[in-house]
């Protein structure tokens, strides 16, 4: 196979225009597929070389790459993105319009604010360049983080930054050092938490010479949210970059150990060296998908007030009993404008009187405000799956989050009404900046984020019938082989290994 060039990339995106136009024409809806949200396919040995002249330079991305490929190719020139999410197959083009962040998005913001150019199909077929602050930038801004429903983006320019080799962590619980490039903390209970901080360190320094190295990315090494539980507190360790990077891979977070609980494995160093193949975030991804057992689950990210977020981990604790939880903090940056599909809480009193759920100690004036710091909450975990309980609980979630001002991140499933939806998001500028750049054609953000029908026999929203959807027969005997054990992990392995 000939090696991928930007003529061959040109090419490409010159026949996609093409099928856009014959959708155009015929005035019929359309969606673009794609083979995962989280790209199970490893980078491609001919994918394109980037060609970097100067530090802190612009880039121009093809958006299919994924993580893993675009940090091999940068840290060979001593550069990486300014934001790298913590799975290695997530690709560009899920970062920029997916409201991602990572450990440095305390001081970086969300991913988009790090694309400084993008190159689009519109819904009619036109290809447009559109550039922050510059040229076409409300489509720039409509298409950041409102998950592809403003056309289809072939090209981005990714600000790079200059790094070193090695990251400098330090784990503690009540402190943090001034000078870092990095952040997280994992609460795993009311009243246990580690706080991890990072700098850019040359593995080669002086300071770095007596501290311990330490890896996350083979089979043998320990996964991290384990290991950061174990460390000392003030204890300080050296990480390659890459591997620090994409750290929370082996394990998907906490998401193995339930693979190991389903098959009554215990977690321990040889079962997670056994099954390492099994137990990445592209194989676990391709495992939930193919039984939709997140279906569930709870899978969600929700950005709150850094002045709320203590009452909401109480509600945690209190109400879904999920740990632990992932908390990064995430910069709005306040020159950024008003961008239709972020996620910061906007109360929007003039169309609809959110301030009321929230109590008279909130200001009109502080409710306006987004505030320029948020932390983010990541809660994963497993819930009660029956369909009425399981509607309940996530509808209490939603409803919790109003009265605290919080958001979710739009990638996983939303169980709010439409009407509900839009209170949080700028309908009516979305909508006039959808209809101006030919984006009708296109599902809403709504669309692709509402409740699906999923296996757990799915329910209607609020003020509908709530009665189970109708199946075939054949449908529920697939639904019970997949829902008795150990038949539908099996399934789930079967997938992870040879699809």
């Amino acid at each position: 196979m000939d090696k991928y060039t930007p003529k061959h990339h040109d090419q490409a995106v010159a026949r996609l225009a093409d099928q856009v136009a014959r959708f155009y024409s015929d005035q019929g809806p359309f969606r673009i597929s794609h083979v995962s949200t989280n790209s199970t396919r490893t980078g491609s040995s001919t994918a394109p070389q980037l060609h970097i002249a100067h530090l802190n330079h612009w880039n121009p991305i093809f958006p299919w790459i994924p993580l893993d490929s675009l940090v091999s190719m940068t840290l060979g020139k001593e550069l990486m993105p300014q934001v790298v999410m913590e799975f290695p197959g997530i690709t560009i083009g899920d970062g920029f319009p997916g409201a991602s962040y990572k450990s440095t998005s305390w001081k970086e913001g969300l991913f988009d604010c790090s694309v400084e150019k993008i190159k689009m199909i519109l819904g009619d077929s036109t290809v447009v360049n559109a550039v922050e602050g510059g040229k076409n930038s409300d489509l720039f801004d409509a298409a950041r983080c409102t998950l592809g429903t403003m056309g289809v983006v072939t090209l981005l320019k990714v600000r790079l930054t200059q790094v070193n080799d090695a990251t400098q962590l330090v784990y503690h619980h009540t402190k943090s050092h001034p000078d870092f490039d990095f952040i997280e903390a994992i609460q795993y209970g009311m009243d246990e938490g580690v706080i991890v901080t990072g700098k850019h360190i040359s593995s080669k320094a002086a300071t770095a010479q007596h501290l311990p190295r330490r890896r996350f990315d083979r089979s043998h090494d320990p996964w991290f949210y384990m290991h950061a539980r174990d460390t000392a507190t003030s204890n300080s360790e050296i990480v390659p970059l890459q591997s620090y990077l994409f750290r929370h891979d082996r394990g998907a977070f906490w998401s193995g150990e339930l693979l190991l609980k389903y098959f009554d494995l215990p977690n321990k160093r040889f079962f997670r060296w056994l099954l390492n193949p099994l137990m990445t975030a592209r194989a676990i991804y391709k495992g939930m998908s193919s039984t939709a057992a997140a279906d569930a689950a709870i899978i969600q990210d929700l950005l709150l007030p850094v002045e709320t977020s203590e009452a909401f981990v109480e509600y945690v604790n209190a109400e879904l009993k999920i740990w632990p939880l992932w908390i990064c903090p995430v910069r709005k940056h306040p020159n950024a404008g008003n961008v239709p599909g972020w996620p910061f809480y906007d109360s929007r009193p003039a169309r609809h009187a959110i301030d009321t759920i929230q109590g008279s100690h909130h200001s009109t004036a502080t409710s306006k405000t987004r505030g320029e710091l948020a932390l983010n909450f990541g809660v994963w975990g497993p819930t009660n799956d029956e369909p009425a309980i399981f509607h309940k609980t996530n509808r209490g979630l939603e409803q919790k989050l109003r009265e605290l001002r919080g958001m979710k991140v739009p990638y996983a499933a939303n169980f709010y009404t439409e009407e509900e939806f839009w209170e949080l998001y700028d309908w009516e500028k979305y909508d006039r900046l959808r209809k101006k750049w030919h984006a009708e054609a296109l599902p809403t953000m709504y669309d692709k984020v509402r409740r699906k029908t999923g296996t757990a026999s799915p329910v209607k929203d609020d003020g509908c019938d709530k009665r189970p959807m109708e199946q075939t027969w054949k449908e529920r005997l697939w639904i019970r082989f997949l829902e008795t054990r150990p038949f539908g992990g099996l399934y789930q392995v079967f997938h992870m290994i040879f699809r």
